[in-house]
């Protein structure tokens, strides 16, 4: 394949000189073993790009159970890998440095989820058989105006890729301005992280949807001790236009639960506690769901969920499971730990951003509304299945890739 002359010697300036790396992996180095078989490398950047993914790499495992993947990350540090998930700082981009990653773990392809050039990396890959595809994980997009010199390089580098697949016309656009080639080009979505519906037990939702009846129900999903304070008040509030409208708390450490319930019985509030095998009955208000592996089955009997760990300093928890079963997502303000999920499903209409507990029974009250409910949930189910099509697209390709060696 053919290198610009801007290449050619953005290469022969990185094949002398080697800075010496603070982490011995940015200098290509690595005690860990390649296993035997074949070898899917991963490289990605920001943590909403791993998750992506991860995705797909699951997705492929399932598939492929004789799969084994080194994941890169341009991030300044890198989690844990497993048996089948090898976790690694991306090396350094010079001759040198990639030459060891590649002699190492001899990749049988790369996928990339962040349209970032590495052009030494890049073109050692390339140079020793490695097919490189580019799946956008909606990572930010390049900069054309950082490559205007060097047109020549940017396309010699975005033709190495056999094919792209973003969600976003922009960045099409702009890889296109840097000379991707538009016959590899697809604009169908972003790879993008998800989580599959929590299951339940099919026979105890029946039983407790007749118990529940119907009666408008909301959960609060992995509230902290504030967070329940703040979702009681919400749901005295609520409860002023739904009268019949039932709570099911779960906590964030089901140890909680017994405390909680003998606190708010003394508020005069009616409790059921799930780990007493206490029923919602028609005077109960609120029941604290104090067992271990039943989100699922709480998801599915709510229409309204609340996800908690967001209204302090908790970080927030995944949106996904919640969003897959389609229920309507209130959270808080500090959702951190899931900040890209979070703005998508809330751009999507499927999710409304609270302040404090006075806003969130407004949320709560609101949502209630049949036709808000059902916006909501459908939204939220689209927006959480939106990126299954590219993944199966990404792992048609990646399949037939590895047919071929």
């Amino acid at each position: 394949m053919a290198k610009s002359l801007q290449l050619a010697w953005y290469l022969a300036t990185r094949a002398r000189g080697e800075r010496q790396s603070a982490e011995a992996e940015r200098g290509g180095y690595t005690t860990q073993e390649r296993p035997e078989g074949p070898l899917v490398w991963v490289h990605s950047g920001s943590d909403a790009e791993a998750g992506a993914a991860m995705e797909l790499a699951g997705r492929l495992l399932a598939e492929r159970e004789e799969l084994s993947f080194a994941f890169t990350t341009s991030a300044a540090t890198r989690p844990d890998g497993t048996e089948d998930i090898f976790r690694l700082l991306v090396p350094d981009d010079n001759v040198p440095a990639v030459g060891r990653f590649l002699d190492h773990w001899k990749p049988d392809i790369g996928v990339w989820t962040e349209p970032e050039l590495r052009p030494a990396l890049m073109t050692e890959a390339v140079d020793r058989g490695v097919p490189l595809y580019l799946f956008d994980a909606g990572s930010a997009r390049p900069d054309a105006q950082s490559w205007r010199w060097y047109r020549g390089m940017s396309a010699s580098l975005l033709e190495r890729f056999q094919t792209v697949i973003t969600g976003d016309t922009d960045v099409a656009t702009t890889l296109q301005l840097m000379g991707m080639p538009g016959d590899r080009l697809e604009v169908s979505g972003f790879l993008e992280e998800a989580t599959p519906a929590p299951p339940c037990n099919e026979a105890e939702r029946d039983r407790l949807a007749k118990v529940i009846g119907g009666r408008p129900v909301w959960t609060a999903i992995g509230v902290t001790q504030a967070e329940c304070d703040a979702s009681i008040a919400a749901h005295l509030f609520a409860e002023r236009k739904a009268h019949r409208l039932l709570l099911i708390m779960v906590p964030q450490d089901p140890g909680d639960g017994e405390v909680w319930a003998k606190t708010l019985r003394e508020q005069g509030i009616g409790v059921a506690l799930r780990s007493e095998d206490e029923d919602p009955e028609a005077e109960v208000q609120v029941l604290i769901a104090d067992e271990a592996g039943e989100l699922g089955l709480w998801l599915r009997l709510a229409q309204i969920t609340f996800l908690g760990q967001s209204l302090d300093d908790g970080g927030g928890v995944s949106p996904h499971g919640a969003a897959a079963l389609g229920s309507a997502i209130l959270f808080g303000q500090n959702v951190k730990n899931h900040a890209a999920a979070y703005a998508k499903y809330e751009a999507g209409d499927a999710a409304r951003r609270v302040r404090d507990a006075k806003a969130l029974g407004q949320a709560v009250e609101e949502t209630l509304s049949p036709a808000t409910a059902a916006k909501m949930a459908h939204a939220a189910w689209n927006v959480s299945s939106a990126g299954a099509e590219v993944t199966d697209r990404a792992i048609d390709l990646v399949l037939a890739e590895l047919d071929d060696i």
